[in-house]
This record gives C-alpha cells, sequence and structure tokens, in this order.
C-alpha cells in the first residue's frame, strides 16, 4: 500500500504564511504606539498581569500545539514544506525589525543627545530621542519570538524544545517588562542594541539557510556573541560605578529611579545574560553526547542544511561559556559591593540627621 502523498499544495503554504502575516500585523498594532505615548515614559506601562497572561498562555499553548500537531498536522503535510514561506517571511521579518531598532538606538546616541552612560533619566532627553521608544518595541519583540519556540515544535522538533529554551523565552520577557517599569530611561538602551544587532546576524543566517544560501558572515558568528556579553557585561560594571559615583542616589519623581532600583534592573539583565548561555551550553552538550553515542552517523546535505543555524548556536555556546561565568561573577560582586555602599551612606545621612 502506497504511503498518502503529503507535500502541501501551494494554496496551503500561502494560506500558513498569511496567517503568520496576520499575527505580526497585530503584533505591530500594539508595539508600536504614537511615539509622544512610550509605556513607561510619558504612557502608563501596563501591570505584570499582561506578562504574567502571555506568558502563562506561551507555557500552556506548547503541549496542545504539539497535540494538535501530531493529531492532524503532521499525518497529512510534509511540515517543512508547509511552512518554509512562512518561516522565511518570519526570519526576514526579524530582521528588518532589528535593524530598525539598532538605526533608531544608534541614531538616538549619535545624532539626539541621548548620553552614551551615566544616565537613568526618566525626561528630557530620554523622551526626545526615541531610544527608550525602541527599547519598549524590543520588549514586546520578546512575545513575538515565541514563535521560535512553535516553528520547532511544528516541524518536530521536540528535541531542540528543551525546558531551559522554554525557561529562556519566558524570563526574558519578564527581565524586560521590569526594565521598561522600573528604569526605562538613560542606559537601559545599551543591552537592546546590541542584542537587537546580533538577532539582526542570526535571523538573517537563519532566513539564508532555509533558502539554502551560504551565509558569509556565519564564521564570525561566535565573536560577536561573545563580543555582546562582554560588552554588555563591561557596560553594566562602568554604568553602575557611573551611577554610584556621580548621580545622586535617591528617587526623583518623574525624573529617575532610585539607585537601588537601577542596581536592581542591572541584576536582572546579568543574570539574563548569564541564564542565555547556561541554556544553549546544557542543551547543545547533552545533544552532541546524544549524537556521539549514537556513533557519528552522517547526516544528509539537506538535513545539514535544515540544521545548520542550530549548530552554530551551540558553537557559540561552548565557546561563551566560561568566559560568561567568571564576567558574570565579577559583574555581581561590583553590584553587590554598590549596593551595601549606598546602604552605609544612606544609614550615615539618617544617623547625621538625628
Amino acid at each position: 500500500m502506497c504511503a498518502p502523498d503529503r507535500t502541501p499544495s501551494t494554496l496551503a503554504r500561502y494560506t500558513t504564511a498569511s496567517i503568520l502575516i496576520g499575527f505580526l500585523s497585530l503584533w505591530s498594532y500594539h508595539a508600536y504606539p504614537p511615539r509622544d505615548a512610550t509605556p513607561g515614559l510619558n504612557a502608563p506601562m501596563h501591570s505584570a498581569a499582561a506578562p504574567l497572561a502571555l506568558t502563562a498562555f506561551y507555557l500552556v499553548s506548547l503541549p496542545s500545539l504539539k497535540w494538535f500537531t501530531e493529531k492532524h498536522l503532521a499525518p497529512k503535510y510534509d511540515m517543512k514544506l508547509l511552512l518554509t514561506e512562512s518561516m522565511v517571511i518570519y526570519n526576514v521579518a526579524q530582521v528588518f525589525l532589528n535593524g530598525w531598532m539598532v538605526y533608531e538606538m544608534v541614531s538616538a546616541v549619535l545624532y539626539r543627545g541621548h548620553p552614551f552612560i551615566g544616565s537613568r533619566s526618566l525626561s528630557g532627553v530620554a523622551i526626545n530621542s526615541g531610544a527608550s521608544y525602541a527599547v519598549w518595541v524590543h520588549y514586546c519583540d520578546k512575545y513575538l519570538e515565541f514563535f521560535d519556540t512553535y516553528f520547532m515544535i511544528l516541524r518536530g522538533k521536540m528535541d531542540q524544545v528543551s525546558f531551559l529554551h522554554i525557561y529562556h523565552h519566558t524570563t526574558i520577557a519578564w527581565a524586560w517588562w521590569i526594565a521598561m517599569t522600573y528604569s526605562p530611561g538613560g542606559d537601559i538602551y545599551f543591552g537592546a542594541l546590541l542584542n537587537s544587532l546580533i538577532h539582526v546576524l542570526m535571523y538573517s543566517y537563519y532566513a539564508l539557510a532555509l533558502m539554502k544560501v551560504s551565509c558569509p558572515w556565519k564564521r564570525y558568528l561566535t565573536q560577536a556573541q561573545l563580543l555582546q556579553f562582554t560588552s554588555v557585561v563591561i557596560y553594566t560594571i562602568a554604568t553602575a560605578y557611573k551611577h554610584y559615583k556621580y548621580l545622586p542616589h535617591e528617587a526623583i519623581e518623574g525624573e529617575q529611579p532610585s539607585l537601588g532600583t537601577y542596581y536592581f534592573c542591572c541584576v536582572v539583565q546579568v543574570f539574563e545574560m548569564v541564564s542565555l548561555f547556561v541554556l544553549f551550553s546544557l542543551f547543545y552538550k547533552r545533544s552532541y553526547s546524544k549524537k556521539n553515542k549514537g556513533g557519528g552517523k552522517s547526516h544528509s546535505p539537506a538535513k545539514e542544511s535544515e540544521d545548520q543555524c542550530h549548530k552554530a548556536m551551540g558553537e557559540i555556546s561552548v565557546a561563551a561559556k566560561e568566559a560568561a561565568g567568571h564576567a558574570a561573577k565579577d559583574a555581581g560582586k561590583l553590584v553587590a559591593s554598590a549596593t551595601s555602599a549606598v546602604k552605609r551612606t544612606n544609614a550615615g545621612s539618617r544617623v547625621g540627621a538625628m
């Protein structure tokens, strides 16, 4: 008995792509408010109920999507072919989206007066430069990136949907919500800028891999990721010191959050950077161990092309793991020391006032 033809029709493929475009349009409607109404700055930031609802939906939707795919989609369609156009559209959209964010933040620093370092201002240039507006869009993109996991499930790549992968996609949304809620101005832009730049390289790599096109910057992705992490940690250490040494420590209503609040955001950022590398290092260590136990079976060119972007992430994580651990420990010690110093200063001020 002949196996049923699972090749999706052109109509099915483009219908799937149209559904994705609909989701992208809905996301854009909510992610791009008027520039004079940037949430967290000159408009109210939504409460924790929003990330709670969205991340809870994400977690619940994963097993539901797995069941639906295995029960109704995979038996009827070749999912890789069905999703080809959709994945190209998604990755290209991410390239343009992250490219726009890079442009906005670099322009804010170079041409619109946004300070490179040493500000947690919530007024003036923080609003006019547009940097925090781009960071708001960057925060919203963390929810759009849930599609990274959805595409893995739809294509049956359940070995890539690890606990740590889900953990990272869930917590990174909360990390940026914390930043936009408690310290949405000034130096917040730097981590978003470098992360967006890396995403331009990574998502363009994914798109080229899907189209079977060689990626000219593939060999530099590991160095770029290492440079991103190192730069963010160094910047965090420098800004923590600068805020402690040269800027007022107290909160000023409508002008800046307190130093303690800002340090809290710094700790969250460093923690998320470390969790990113731990996520991939553990995931790929397990994946490569299974491959070695399997006798190092060779893959077809199509299989290698399909998975090359994921292999690149494995190479990145292995190279960065040790550097990440040491840098994170140093940053944590600095932030802890600075926080203790702030407490001692405040205590001394209270005693002197008695």
